[in-house]
Formats: C-alpha cells, structure tokens, sequence
C-alpha cells in the first residue's frame, strides 16, 4: 500500500469504519421493522452509509488536529506527529469530510422510494447537523473535561439515530414502493432504549481509553468504566421488552438478552482482564474488543426486528472489519 495512503487509513481508523454503519442501518430497522425490500431502499442504505463513515472520519481526522501538541509530547506514532499528512490539510480534509457528511444525510431522503413529504427530508439533515456539533464539541477543550466520554457516546448514540431519522421517512411518507405497509409509529421504547444502550456503552469505553498511554492503571477506574458500557448492554439488551413490533425474532425477556449477553462474553472477558491485570498490554485489547462487539450488537438489533437479512448484512460487515484491524491499529 502506497505510504501515504496507509497513512490515511490510520489516521481516520479505518477498522471501525464499518461500525459506523452498523449503527446506521441498524436504527433504520428500529424505525421501519420488517415493512421495507432491501432493492427499494438499497441505494438510500448506501448514501446515509456514505454520511455515516464521513462523519466518523470527520471525527477522528479532527481528534487527532486537536491533540497534535500532546500527541507530539508523549511520541505517540500518529501520521501527524510523524509528519507523513500536514495539520492543516487534515484541518481542512476534517471540515470537508464533515459538510460532505451532512450533504449526503440530506441526498439520502431523496432516494427513499415513494413520494416523502417535504419536512422528512430535514429530519435526517438536522440529525447529522446535530451529530456534527457533537463531534465539534468533543475534538475541542471539552475533550479533556468530565463531559469528554459522554459526548462521544452521544456521537455515537446520534450516529445510530441518523438511520432512525431515515426511516422515520417512510412513516411519514404518503405512499410507498415497499412490500409490506410501514406502521405510521415509531417503536420509541425500542429506539430509546438501543440508542441509550450505545451512548452507554461508547461512554465507557472512552472513560476506559482515556488513560490508555499510562502504564500504571488503576483497577477502581477501569472497573467504573467498563461498569458504565456494562449497562449500555444492559439496556440493549431490554430494547425489545417494551416493544411495540408485534414482529419480535426472539422472546425479549429471555431469548433475545441472553443472546446480546453471549455476543458481549468476549469483551466482557477481556475487561475484566484489564481491571485484574491493569496495563495497556491488557487494556487495548479490550477496547479493540468492545469497539468490535457494536457490529454485533447492531446485528442483533436488526435481527430481532427486521429479520435474517439485516441482521446477516451487518454481521457479514466484520469480515472486512477483522481483515481491516489486522493491518491498521483501531485505536
């Protein structure tokens, strides 16, 4: 690979590229349940996907701009610190990386099929717009505050909701191509508790890589940390308990969270290594677990309320992630 594309791909993560997705197609499921054919809205799929990735590469372009001076301070073996990108091109490709996020929200209600109506087309662009004020705030001062890990759980929570606004399109639209009727309601209780369950969960892995350099952890934290992404599955685990979909794949009080409670084993594993053995050798590993194990919670979600098919097509989405990490760090 060309070096200064490698050094691209670094610098954006591209591992968890996919994980992004993953989020946003599984809240398009959340919001449309099992009324949607996948070569209807297919092309929509891949442009609020295309937003998705644009938006996380946004985020992690701009993080590392706004840590340069500490990443320099503490040798970190960044692109930018090794000089192979300059700053500012990475200043102005964040910016750009962010707009183009938000554009191709917008040109993704064009695609749905059927007649939408006028205001649905703004719900999905004022989700990114949101999501990128998000972003903003968390690569700026307020990165290093006590608020830093939540709002990078909420940049994941809203990331998840952009496929929620999505499909909330469909509901409101006045006719539709799909093969099945759309319900004219959105499964709130489900939503809420899926995309608390993600903001959770991202908010404790980022508490638990905020020291990530440090040789010395301390156990007390990490397990505080881990704590909070254990209740995140938790409440991904009960986002069908109250569910309005009378469509359900598995029993949502016992079937389905014992399954989102098997996908979490391998990471819950690793954590729990981490905070007895504290030290990076056993903290990145669990972070690159958990970071991994959100393409299979969305794929349970998808799963439980949209099918074989979504839920095959996001799982299908850790081949080229576990290919992907092999070569570049994921963290």
């Amino acid at each position: 690979m060309h070096p200064q594309l490698r050094a691209w791909a670094q610098l954006v993560r591209v591992p968890n590229t996919l994980t992004s997705c993953a989020d946003v197609l599984a809240g398009f499921v959340l919001a449309v349940g099992i009324g949607w054919r996948f070569e209807s809205v297919g092309p929509s799929l891949l442009v609020i996907s295309l937003a998705s990735i644009c938006l996380y590469w946004a985020g992690m372009v701009l993080n590392d701009v706004h840590d340069i001076e500490e990443d320099k301070a503490q040798r970190r073996n960044g692109p930018l610190v090794r000089g192979l990108i300059a700053v500012s091109t990475a200043r102005n490709a964040g910016w750009g990386l962010l707009f183009a996020g938000i554009v191709l929200s917008m040109v993704s209600t064009y695609l749905l099929p059927g007649t939408i109506e006028a205001p649905a087309y703004w719900l999905v662009g004022g989700n990114a717009v949101i999501l990128a004020v998000f972003i903003v705030a968390y690569d700026s001062s307020l990165k290093a505050t006590a608020v830093g890990p939540l709002l990078m759980g909420l940049c994941r929570g809203f990331n998840m909701l952009l496929g929620v606004s999505l499909g909330a399109c469909l509901n409101v639209s006045g006719e539709s191509s799909l093969t099945l009727p759309v319900t004219d309601y959105l499964d709130w209780p489900s939503i809420c508790l899926a995309t608390v369950g993600h903001v959770f969960f991202v908010t404790g892995i980022t508490l638990a890589a905020r020291r990530e350099e440090v040789l010395n952890q301390s156990s007390f934290r990490l397990g505080m940390s881990w704590g909070v992404s254990i209740l995140g599955v938790a409440s991904i685990a009960a986002c069908s308990v109250w569910s309005t979909d009378r469509a359900l794949r598995l029993d949502p009080n016992v079937w389905f969270p014992l399954f989102v409670a098997l996908l979490a084993m391998p990471w819950l594993r690793r954590a729990i290594v981490s905070i007895r053995s504290p030290g990076i050798g056993t903290l990145v590993p669990a972070i690159k677990q958990a970071i991994l194990s959100i393409l299979f919670l969305d794929a349970t979600i998808a799963f439980q309320f949209g099918g074989l098919l979504p839920g095959v097509l996001i799982c299908g989405l850790a081949i080229p992630t576990f290919a992907l990490s092999r070569i570049f760090r994921v963290t």
